[in-house]
């Protein structure tokens, strides 16, 4: 066994409703909004999809998704050899990992951001510098420069940042590039991208024609609704998707995921939708005065934060509502409006100054 792994541990989901209702002595109905989905699930042209094709399941996939590749190439007016697809963007961040790092080499992201970053850096023996947030949530840019140096072998920077929801606007993200060097990889993590709706959100797509190596990572896990499928991409360079490609596994994005995710994105009105209901509740939070407790969100997730994560994390328990508990506060997934204003009520009640 690696001596590295020592120093990990495997993926710990949160208990499941049945254990939390024991454990809590609770007799009601327990939503699950701890994981960021998309509750109001895909669009119906993939679930038709996936009863379309259900009987072709004993063939193995074509490999790497090539109906999906072309659709979304030709989509984004880009070459489909910059595209490859993974078993969700954890996958994808694998891949990149094991095709990139050595031993001696370094990555450099934030603190308080996707833990898959840090987690497959450590598999393949590389140092991991996590630079800490700027107060508001945001991730701290100037920082990650002073760390970037002739080890750097990846940079990996959330946008909209998960936990937090906070983003990086396309100003500061261009003034970020333009002084990293040419020859480190900017790996731009927007899977909440289509939950956005700031006008100054970065046009990672734009920057790339200056900036070959920023590369842009996208999911259908998030907004499209197909989690349970595992279906995530990268564009970058047709040199590195090569590089990335030797790593994939031959059959990693099942034969139904496929078409689903292209049926999913081929309905852009359910997406529209889709965005339009996250963005009317998640200002129905930001519109009560305990939301100066929250950080900013471009996202469908609220992180409020608190010195009592647990209490706030089973007063919202208490009320339904699974969430996320951090050391610094409690990240809340947008459900339906029913479950968001429970959980309002519970937050305009929470003792914050405690």
């Amino acid at each position: 066994m690696k001596e590295q792994i020592q120093q990990l541990s495997a993926y710990q989901p949160g208990l499941s409703p049945r254990a939390l209702k024991e454990q809590f002595g609770l007799d009601i109905e327990l939503h699950k909004l701890a994981s960021n989905e998309n509750l109001y699930g895909p669009s119906p042209k993939a679930k038709e999809a996936i009863k379309e094709h259900v009987d072709e399941v004993l063939y193995y996939p074509e490999t790497g998704a090539p109906t999906l590749r072309k659709k979304i190439a030709e989509d984004l007016n880009i070459d489909e050899k910059r595209i490859l697809f993974g078993a969700g963007l954890d996958e994808v961040i694998l891949m990149i990992s094991r095709a990139v790092l050595t031993p001696g080499d370094k990555i450099v992201t934030s603190q308080a951001t996707f833990g898959q970053y840090y987690h497959n850096a450590i598999v393949e023996s590389a140092e991991v510098v996590q630079v800490p947030l700027k107060e508001n949530g945001q991730f701290d840019l100037e920082g990650i420069l002073q760390e970037i140096d002739e080890n750097t072998a990846l940079v990996w920077i959330c946008n909209p940042n998960n936990p937090t929801g906070t983003y990086v606007t396309h100003e500061e993200l261009e003034a970020f590039l333009e002084q990293v060097p040419g020859n480190v990889p900017v790996l731009v993590d927007e899977a909440y991208f289509e939950f956005v709706t700031a006008k100054d959100f970065p046009d990672t797509l734009k920057l790339q024609e200056k900036f070959p190596n920023a590369f842009l990572l996208r999911t259908f896990s998030k907004a499209y609704g197909l989690a349970g499928l595992r279906v995530g991409y990268i564009i970058a360079t047709e040199e590195a998707i090569h590089n990335y490609n030797i790593i994939r596994p031959p059959f990693n994005v099942g034969r139904l995921s496929e078409y689903a995710a292209v049926a999913a994105y081929e309905d852009q009105d359910y997406l529209k939708e889709i965005q339009k209901r996250n963005a009317e509740e998640r200002e129905k939070f930001f519109a009560i005065p305990e939301s100066k407790h929250f950080f900013d969100s471009q996202t469908n997730f609220i992180f409020v934060k608190t010195k009592r994560p647990k209490e706030l994390y089973e007063a919202l328990l208490k009320v339904g509502c699974i969430t996320r508990e951090f050391p610094i506060g409690v990240r809340i997934t947008i459900g339906f409006p029913e479950q968001n204003a429970k959980m309002i009520e519970v937050l305009k009640n929470f003792d914050f100054e405690a």
